[in-house]
C-alpha cells in the first residue's frame, strides 16, 4: 500500500460534465489531485491505479453506484479504497442504506455544500490512513509472531487455540489444522505423555515445566493473560526447546564422572606400583633360589610374567591420564595400546574380537591426552555399534603419505562390524550435539574427536554400510608429521 500524501488523489465517477467540473473545482481548490471517469467501467479501470478516495454518482449510464461499490470491495486490489456515493435522485433513507450495505463508506445527497464535501473527504482520508496503519501494524505483529524461535499459541478463555505461530507447529510437527480451533488440551495430549490436566494441576504459576516429546525436551509455560484483573482474558502457551541444554547437562555430568573415575584409576595405579615392585623383587629372589625345584621354578616364572602384565597395565593407566600442556613426540602404536588396554575387559564381556596391525615407525607431535580421548571415542562408538552380540574390531596404524597434500604422516584406521550408519545420518555425525542415541548420547564425542584432529592439522573421514557382508563403519584418521610449533 503506497503512503498517503498530503491532499491525496481523488477519482470522480459521474456521467455529467457539469457535476465533474464542480467537484474538480472544489477538490482542486482544497489541494487534491482529481481524475475523472464517465462510466462505471472506466471508473473500475482507473481504480486499479489506487486513488485515495472514489466519489461516485449512484445513477451511472452502465451500472448503478451500488453495483460499482460491490465490485470495488470484492476486488482485493481496490477493496481498501474508501467510496463516497453522491446522488440527487436517490436521497431516501432506503437508498442511503442500500448504498452503505453495498460497500460505500459514506453517502451524501445533492446539492452538497463545498465545506461538507471537503470535510467528508478529509474524514475518509483519515479513516483510510488509520486502516493502512492498522493493517501495517497487524502485518508487523504477525511477522514478529511467526519469527519467534519459541513456540507460541494464544488461547481464548474457553481453552481453544485462536492462533499458533510457525515455530510451535514446527517444534511439535503439527499442521495448522492440528492446532487452529482445537482445544489446547487436545493439542498438548497429541505430543506429550503427561496429560494436560496433570500438567495444569502440578505446574507452578509463572514457572515452566520440562517435558519430552520423542527424543526432544521442551520448557513449557501456560500462563493467564490478565489485561483486566476482574476477568480472565485467555492464556499464553509458550514452548522453548531445551534439548541441547539438557544434553549439555548430561554431558557435563558424564564428564565429571569420567574425570573422577580417571583420577581414581590414576591414584590406584600409582599406589599399586610400590607393592608390585616389592612383589616382583621377592619373586625374583625366589626364582633364583638354589633350593627351588624345577616345577616350582616354573610356577614362579609364570607369576613373574603375569606380574609384568599387571605392571604394564598400571603404567598404561598412568600414561593415559597424564596431562601434557605441550605437544610431545609420540609413537602412534603406544597411543593405541594405551587406549585399547582400557577397553579390553569390555571387549571380552561383549565377545568382540580385536585385530590389530601396527606398522608405523614415524612418531608424531601430539597432545597425548587429547589424542587418547579422540581415539577412545572412536573405539567406544565401535563397541556400542556392535553391542552385546559381539563382532570384530580392526585397528591399523601405518606410515603413509596423504594423497591430496603429499604430506608424510601416520594413518589410523578403526573399522567395526556393527550396525552401520545410515546414508542420511552420515553427513551429520561430526556436528555438535548430533546423536542418534537420544539422551543416552551426548552428541559431542565425534564432534570433539574431529576438533582434536583438526587442531593437530589432521583429517578424519568415515564410511559406513548398513547391510551386506561388509556391514559396519570405518573411520580413517590421518596425522601429519609436524613440529611442535606447527600445531594449531
Amino acid at each position: 500500500m503506497p503512503e498517503l500524501v498530503q491532499g491525496g488523489r481523488i477519482l470522480v465517477i459521474d456521467d455529467q460534465e457539469t457535476t465533474r467540473y464542480v467537484f474538480r473545482r472544489i477538490l482542486s481548490g482544497a489541494g487534491f489531485k482529481v481524475t475523472e471517469a464517465k462510466t462505471g467501467a472506466e471508473g473500475l479501470a482507473q481504480a486499479l491505479e489506487d486513488p485515495d478516495i472514489i466519489i461516485s454518482d449512484v445513477n451511472l449510464p452502465d451500472m448503478l453506484g451500488y453495483d460499482l461499490s460491490r465490485r470495488l470491495k470484492s476486488n482485493p486490489s481496490t477493496s481498501a479504497i474508501p467510496v463516497l456515493q453522491i446522488s440527487a435522485s436517490f436521497i431516501s433513507d432506503e437508498s442511503k442504506a442500500q448504498a452503505l450495505e453495498g460497500g460505500a463508506d459514506s453517502y451524501l445527497a445533492q446539492p452538497v455544500e463545498p465545506a461538507i464535501l471537503i470535510a467528508q473527504v478529509h474524514a475518509l482520508i483519515r479513516m483510510r490512513k488509520a486502516e493502512v496503519s492498522s493493517r501495517l501494524s497487524a502485518r508487523h505483529w504477525q511477522t514478529t509472531f511467526d519469527a519467534l524461535s519459541d513456540g507460541l499459541a494464544l488461547i481464548n478463555p474457553g481453552g481453544v487455540v485462536t492462533r499458533a505461530n510457525q515455530s510451535l507447529l514446527q517444534l511439535l510437527d503439527l499442521n495448522h489444522s492440528d492446532a487452529d480451533g482445537k482445544t489446547i488440551a487436545d493439542v498438548f495430549n497429541l505430543r506429550f505423555d503427561t496429560p494436560f490436566a496433570d500438567f495444569i494441576a502440578t505446574r507452578t504459576l509463572g514457572q515452566p515445566m520440562e517435558l519430552s516429546y520423542g527424543s526432544r525436551w521442551f520448557r513449557v509455560r501456560y500462563d493467564p493473560v490478565n489485561a483486566d484483573p476482574r476477568e480472565e482474558d485467555g492464556f499464553i502457551f509458550l514452548l522453548t526447546e531445551v534439548t541441547h541444554q539438557r544434553k549439555l547437562q548430561e554431558t557435563l555430568k558424564m564428564t565429571e564422572r569420567l574425570a573422577a573415575t580417571g583420577r581414581l584409576a590414576h591414584v590406584i595405579a600409582h599406589e599399586i606400583n610400590n607393592p608390585l615392585e616389592a612383589l616382583a623383587n621377592l619373586l625374583y629372589l625366589i626364582h633364583h633360589s638354589p633350593s627351588l625345584d624345577e616345577m616350582n621354578r616354573g610356577f614362579v616364572s609364570q607369576s613373574l610374567t603375569e606380574l609384568e602384565r599387571i605392571s604394564q597395565i598400571t603404567k598404561q593407566i598412568l600414561a593415559y591420564h597424564r596431562e601434557s600442556k605441550e605437544p610431545l613426540l609420540t609413537d602412534g602404536t603406544d597411543l593405541l595400546q594405551g587406549v585399547l588396554s582400557m577397553f579390553r575387559p569390555q571387549m571380552i564381556v561383549s565377545r568382540v574380537e580385536l585385530r590389530t596391525h601396527f606398522k608405523a615407525s614415524r612418531p608424531v607431535w601430539v597432545h597425548p591426552g587429547e589424542m587418547r580421548q579422540a581415539f577412545s571415542n572412536l573405539v567406544s562408538n565401535a563397541l556400542d555399534a556392535m553391542g552385546d552380540s559381539g563382532g570384530t574390531l580392526c585397528i591399523r596404524c601405518i606410515d603413509t603419505t596423504d594423497s591430496q597434500t603429499r604430506r608424510k604422516g601416520v594413518r589410523f584406521i578403526f573399522s567395526d562390524s556393527g550396525s552401520g550408519i545410515s546414508h542420511d545420518t552420515l553427513p551429520h555425525i561430526f556436528d555438535a550435539f548430533y546423536t542418534t542415541k537420544g539422551l543416552k548420547g551426548s552428541g559431542i564425542g565425534l564432534w570433539l574427536t574431529s576438533e582434536v584432529i583438526a587442531k593437530h592439522r589432521g583429517r578424519i573421514r568415515a564410511r559406513s554400510r548398513t547391510a551386506g557382508s561388509y556391514k559396519g563403519t570405518l573411520f580413517d584418521v590421518f596425522l601429519p608429521q609436524r613440529g611442535p610449533d606447527q600445531l594449531a
